[in-house]
């Protein structure tokens, strides 16, 4: 009977053993060198160091070949607390080439990206990790950043980038919802202005007419401004459109968008911007 015991306490202490795993490295700090480190344990203290990150999670999102497991240049841009035990570190992420320098080309766009921690007796650690949460911006820059509160440990970040290619210039709005250990991104259309293809809007304004029915260019001139409000999200739109050969359509539009599960939805009215 003895032995029989001291077997079944060998075996349950074994079993024991065998299911502790070492403690995972821990910050008692929301700094975010301290956060970076726990997630880049050779990070080494810079502003900025190259890192080798798996963007193919948006492999589908961009023509990119800078996809799947990439050398890129990571830089802190915010650490949000979502509530008592729970943060995310949001990252600019850009691929750099063979000298380690970031791709700066006018089609090279960076990444978001998004680490997560969670607080316990220790202090924080690393729980979850997006290496590519969304692209944004041009020539080695994300665009204008911020952050907005939502609701109870629910956050967004926000970059609004624009350029231009070929005459048409244009601008959109990224949106990340963050929650506890999820991050979900979307793009907005927020301007356009085609003037530069084919000077049609100048037309409109040297004619001083609302209708041109020997026009047959479209002009495409539209410019939205976002603020978040009550936890939605809301476009407001002012400009002209002229489909082709047709009479000037005054815009002053009003798009609001909710989160639903983590997707931004259009809720009522619309964004009128068309895509190039």
């Amino acid at each position: 009977m003895l032995r029989l015991t001291t077997s079944l306490f060998l075996i349950g202490l074994t079993s024991l053993l065998g299911g502790c795993e070492p403690n995972a490295p821990h910050t008692i700090t929301l700094e975010r060198y301290s956060l970076l480190k726990l997630v880049f344990p050779d990070w080494s203290g810079t502003a900025s160091m190259v890192q080798t990150v798996d963007l193919s999670a948006l492999r589908k999102k961009t023509s990119s070949a800078n996809t799947g497991m990439q050398r890129a240049q990571v830089f802190p841009l915010y650490v949000v607390k979502l509530d008592d035990i729970h943060a995310v570190l949001l990252t600019q992420t850009l691929p750099v080439g063979n000298g380690e320098e970031p791709h700066t080309c006018h089609g090279c766009s960076g990444f978001v990206s998004a680490y997560f921690f969670t607080r316990d007796d220790a202090g924080w650690k690393l729980s979850g990790r997006q290496d590519a949460v969304t692209t944004s911006g041009v020539e080695g820059e994300i665009g204008k950043t911020a952050i907005a509160r939502l609701g109870e440990a629910h956050y967004a970040f926000t970059s609004e980038w624009g350029s231009c290619w070929q005459g048409y210039c244009g601008s959109w709005l990224e949106v990340v919802s963050l929650r506890p250990d999820k991050a979900v991104a979307a793009t907005l259309r927020s301007s356009i202005d085609n003037d530069g293809v084919n000077g049609a809007c100048s037309e409109l304004d040297v004619k001083d007419s609302a209708v041109h029915s020997n026009n047959v260019r479209a002009c495409h001139q539209v410019v939205g401004s976002w603020k978040f409000a009550a936890g939605h999200l809301i476009g407001d739109f002012r400009g002209r459109l002229t489909p082709t050969g047709k009479s000037v359509q005054k815009i002053h539009e009003q798009a609001t968008y909710t989160f639903s599960d983590g997707t931004l939805r259009l809720e009522r009215g619309t964004n009128p911007i068309p895509d190039f």
